[in-house]
């Protein structure tokens, strides 16, 4: 893909989903952007493909652009942060999040990407606590009705039925359930949540140095303050959690004679410490040794 097809992708982009702008810092002919548009009854969806390393929405270009929708986004292949004001949202494989349009807004993929976007008139959505809006939990039978709709407009299983008489009856219906889903941030803590849900994907996440309190909570669709609560009400903390778990993999990584090429401080930044001292002293602070002294005892 050349300059000319990057500026013809960012117009289809403005045409279709309003002023984004596209940033990719490699050659040219490297770029991949793809975008599909298409209409179920009256709502519009876009299928997006892109390598691009940021897509962004200025604040100005936001109020200026009078959008009337907002975006129910799935996100299909690859990973993403969207950067919405002060706050950070990670998407992954399977998550949806639904976003304001009126909002300045970056996303920053992290390689290949493919997300679907569906457009919802924000007229629809008057009555809905914009507050909440942002990554979305598929707990409670609407999150899974939700997820489940979501997927199959992405995938177009849809598609060979669509027909005028569908109107926005399909607007309807997602309208219906995000009523609900909202609702799930709202509450005192995630439907069918328990504690060692919560551990489990913490233990999916060690390794990702984006794993904070506040990117756990967003990806569990609860508030940090009921994360908080959920790992106080066994004596524990989230934060020491997080800290011991990602210092007995490390450990078990310095014993393993499979990484006894590997030097401390790639294993100190494999499982989230970014800084060589920060870990040394956390690590003797635990186990009562310092790394050097460990990885020594177990050969």
């Amino acid at each position: 893909m050349n300059g000319q097809a990057m500026s013809v992708w960012n117009e289809r982009v403005h045409a279709v989903c309003g002023r984004f702008e596209t940033r990719y810092d490699q050659c040219q002919s490297l770029f991949i952007g793809d975008l599909r548009p298409s209409l179920l009854g009256t709502t519009q969806v876009a299928h997006i493909r892109s390598n691009a390393h940021a897509i962004a929405r200025s604040e100005r270009e936001a109020g200026r652009d009078g959008d009337s929708h907002c975006f129910l986004v799935l996100q299909q292949q690859g990973e993403m942060s969207i950067e919405l004001g002060d706050r950070v949202m990670e998407l992954r494989e399977g998550d949806m999040a639904l976003l304001d349009s009126a909002q300045a807004m970056k996303m920053i993929p992290r390689g290949l990407f493919s997300h679907v976007s569906i457009h919802m008139p924000r007229e629809r959505l008057k009555n809905l606590d914009a507050s909440r809006f942002g990554k979305l939990s598929t707990a409670g039978a609407c999150g899974q009705l939700l997820a489940t709709m979501v997927r199959q407009v992405a995938e177009g299983e849809l598609e060979q039925w669509a027909c005028a008489e569908d109107g926005d009856g399909l607007q309807a219906a997602l309208v219906g359930l995000l009523g609900s889903v909202l609702e799930y941030r709202a509450r005192d803590s995630s439907p069918g949540l328990h504690l060692h849900e919560v551990q489990s994907l913490i233990q999916q996440r060690l390794d990702s140095p984006r794993l904070t309190p506040v990117a756990l909570a967003e990806e569990l669709g609860i508030s940090s303050r009921q994360l908080y609560r959920l790992f106080e009400a066994s004596g524990d903390s989230v934060c020491r959690y997080i800290l011991r778990e990602r210092l007995l993999k490390a450990a078990q990584d310095l014993r393993n004679p499979a990484y006894g090429h590997r030097s401390i401080t790639d294993i100190g930044t494999r499982w989230g410490f970014a800084d060589s001292a920060h870990f040394s002293k956390t690590f003797k602070k635990q186990l009562g040794m310092t790394p050097r002294s460990y990885r020594g005892q177990g050969q």
